[in-house]
């Protein structure tokens, strides 16, 4: 089929119900014939009313889009027998759905139809064009000629759409796949170009190179297409030999002046003789490339030795957007050099199969762990995610296979800096699978080498085929940072939206492995639904002088998710002297004082002693040990921090006391009861207090986080152009607190 969908209407097409699809033209009636057809079980019929052209035009007019590529056919067959004849197809554009005059016309080439009856005119009369500027519709016209007066003729199977092309292909219809002429193609040098119907990779035809002589020839383009400098560009063929030789396929640059430039990098091919073989170059045109063309380089060892060349292409690299490596490293379209074993298995290029394109990466296990990397590292810029998004075809297996993303990082220098690497486990069927690691660049990073891991890779199991790889920016990534000018951290969260899922939470992973989680706006953050691809967060309860690290997790159901964790980051501590007190509820609320006494712990024991007669003992009936309870003695040095305490005081709520990590002291939630603010010096000049704090251990309290420590007027200024920006806050409270993040 040389069309991607045919635009006439079925009935049109094929004249299966009526003629209703057709309109006569001059000197010609019309039937539906039910005796003749070339598919189905009618054709429409055309009879002279005297010596000449008979013709017939689409009733209704097919849209269309201006500076599109279109092709139409038409099977033809005489009714008795008749020479001499010949047939056409005319497309003529319109910028009206009806009446007017056409903006222009094309018409293909005469096809002569066999004498007899028996014979259908194949390949059909085909016609390829572009639609002119202003065309909005066309109408398809069948045309035979020489036919005398009450002769006829059928045509069947009539098709028009665009052409059977490959996507954003830039060549011509015709250059591609020769199925109108050899236009498009000149032997260079020791070679002559013809087309032949004995064989195609798609339509009818396909072009032919024959040589001369022994000895290296080409055939070259006889028209270049754009390009643009700098884009990556793949040309592509199917091929096949009438002998075994090399093959090379080359992608020539150019610039304005029609002045050589450089070509794709060459690849030798060796295509089959008895089946078609994908062949390929890709390259980035140069600076100063304005266009392209290729040209075929068969090496024949004599003369007349014939290549059959089809399905030829020039396209943009289809590159995943955003990645760092090249299409040929992500698709192994041209070779699988880009890539090479670490251990445990072999690799191949393999046209077999394919996610995109005609190729892949085949791995072959050796036993163990099948593991490989690509040859080249990729550069990286530091606190920017970076992910490896592979498709895998895995075979069936008895249990299920685990594999990983892996990331090998290096500084300037090439020196390892330690691998990271991400974890799946893909069941046990059959099939291509998108397995996806994201990983943060450590302290010093300027590189990692991209590879993948595949645990207990067993030989008996199967190859394995790896292609569509991206390797660069994104994923779902966690960064934390410390927040300056204040004790917490803020974590960045990207990639929530991947994989549609639908909630996300993310939670505090302290040195221990004790997991807690994140306070956000409305309460926990451990099963927040997702508005966003991106969510800020901050945590004023983590420990100070410590590394901790942050575990986030989205998923769309209890079983399906997907996770990530922040590299360690170590929150700033006060001074050796100090204590930091936080309103876990209102960051802002945050302060530190100098300490004078360390709380004296008292636990209470929470039991009744009765003595029993006759007994020596007592009988003891005791519960658990109640919480912790002391008096913090703390100093303040300035009327700034005298005022700080009490406005974190005045509110009642539950405060976190932090200790410096030295301290050995684990921080904790309290309530405070009555507390004295006393002068150190009795003179009314001096702001030197202390600070008798009685504590209370109680839980960490429940709810949201209101507003953020590190807000100020420059963030409202920055948020808003103007006072009526303000405006949209209900309360000067809502000022402070901010918009949620």
């Amino acid at each position: 089929m040389s069309v991607v969908a045919n635009l006439l209407p079925f009935n049109t097409q094929g004249i299966e119900t009526d003629t209703s699809g057709w309109a006569a033209g001059a000197n010609t009636s019309q039937v539906r014939s039910t005796t003749r057809w070339y598919s189905g079980s009618a054709s429409l019929q055309l009879t002279a009313t005297a010596a000449g052209t008979v013709q017939s035009t689409t009733a209704a007019r097919v849209a269309v889009t201006a500076g599109l590529e279109y092709t139409a056919y038409a099977y033809w067959a005489n009714v008795a027998p008749a020479s001499g004849r010949t047939t056409q197809v005319r497309l003529d554009w319109y910028d009206v759905v009806s009446g007017g005059t056409p903006l222009s016309s094309d018409t293909s080439v005469a096809t002569a139809m066999p004498s007899g009856t028996a014979a259908w005119i194949t390949p059909p009369t085909i016609v390829i064009a572009t639609a002119p500027a202003g065309a909005t519709y066309v109408s398809v016209t069948v045309l035979a000629d020489n036919v005398s007066a009450g002769g006829q003729v059928v045509v069947d199977q009539i098709f028009m759409g665009h052409p059977n092309h490959p996507t954003g292909n830039l060549l011509p219809y015709n250059t591609g796949g020769v199925e109108v002429d050899t236009s498009g193609w000149t032997g260079t040098f020791n070679c002559t170009v013809s087309r032949t119907t004995a064989t195609s990779w798609e339509g009818w035809y396909s072009l032919v190179l024959t040589s001369s002589a022994a000895g290296t020839m080409a055939a070259d383009m006889t028209t270049a297409v754009p390009v643009l400098a700098g884009t990556e560009y793949i040309a592509s063929a199917r091929v096949k030999g009438s002998v075994a030789a090399d093959f090379v396929a080359e992608l020539r640059f150019f610039d304005v002046g029609d002045t050589y430039l450089e070509s794709a990098p060459a690849v030798t091919w060796s295509p089959s003789t008895s089946d078609w073989t994908y062949v390929a170059t890709i390259g980035v045109a140069p600076a100063g490339a304005v266009s392209a063309t290729i040209r075929f380089s068969p090496s024949p060892s004599a003369a007349a030795q014939e290549w059959t060349i089809d399905r030829i292409a020039i396209l943009v690299a289809p590159a995943l957007t955003g990645s760092l490596i090249s299409y040929g490293a992500q698709s192994m379209e041209v070779t699988a050099d880009d890539w090479e074993v670490v251990e445990g298995c072999t690799l191949a290029r393999s046209t077999t199969r394919a996610w995109e394109g005609s190729a892949s990466l085949e791995v072959t296990p050796t036993g163990g762990t099948a593991h490989f990397q690509m040859t080249a590292p990729v550069p990286v810029e530091p606190r920017q995610p970076y992910k490896i998004a592979p498709y895998l075809y895995r075979p069936a297996t008895a249990e299920p296979l685990v594999v990983d993303m892996c990331f090998a990082w290096e500084d300037e220098g090439g020196n390892p800096l330690g691998l990271s690497y991400f974890r799946w486990t893909l069941g046990t069927l059959a099939g291509w699978y998108a397995p996806v690691g994201t990983a943060v660049p450590p302290s010093g990073a300027a590189a990692f080498t991209p590879s993948i891991r595949v645990w207990a890779a067993d030989p008996a199991d199967g190859v394995m085929n790896v292609d569509h790889i991206y390797v660069g920016p994104g994923g779902f990534a966690a960064i934390a940072d410390p927040i300056a000018g204040a004790f917490g951290a803020r974590i960045a969260v990207q990639g929530l939206t991947q994989n549609a899922n639908t909630t996300w939470g993310i939670w505090r992973l302290d040195a221990g492995g004790q997991m807690t989680s994140v306070r956000g706006y409305s309460g926990d953050l451990d099963a927040e639904p997702i508005t966003g691809d991106l969510a800020v967060v901050e945590d004023y309860e983590a420990p100070l002088g410590v590394p901790v690290r942050y575990y986030v997790k989205a998923w769309t159901s209890p079983e399906s998710y997907t996770a990530t964790s922040s590299l360690p980051v170590t929150l700033m501590e006060p001074p050796s002297t100090d204590v930091v007190l936080t309103d876990p509820g209102q960051p802002a609320r945050q302060t530190t004082a100098t300490v004078q006494q360390v709380p004296d712990w008292t636990r209470v024991a929470r039991q009744g002693v009765a003595q029993v007669r006759g007994r020596t003992l007592p009988v003891v009936i005791s519960d658990v040990r109640g919480g912790r309870t002391g008096t913090l003695t703390l100093v303040t040095e300035t009327t700034e921090r005298r005022d700080a305490m009490w406005w974190l005081l005045d509110t009642g709520s539950t405060i976190l006391v932090q200790w410096p990590a030295a301290w050995g002291e684990r921080d904790v939630y309290v309530q405070v009861g009555d507390v004295t603010e006393s002068r150190i010096v009795r003179l009314g000049d001096v702001g030197d207090r202390t600070w008798a704090v009685p504590l209370t251990e109680v839980d960490r309290p429940i709810g949201g986080i209101s507003g953020s420590s590190s807000r100020t007027w420059e963030d409202v200024s920055t948020e808003d152009a103007d006072w009526a920006g303000v405006l949209r806050y209900a309360s000067w409270l809502d000022v402070y607190i901010g918009p949620e993040v």
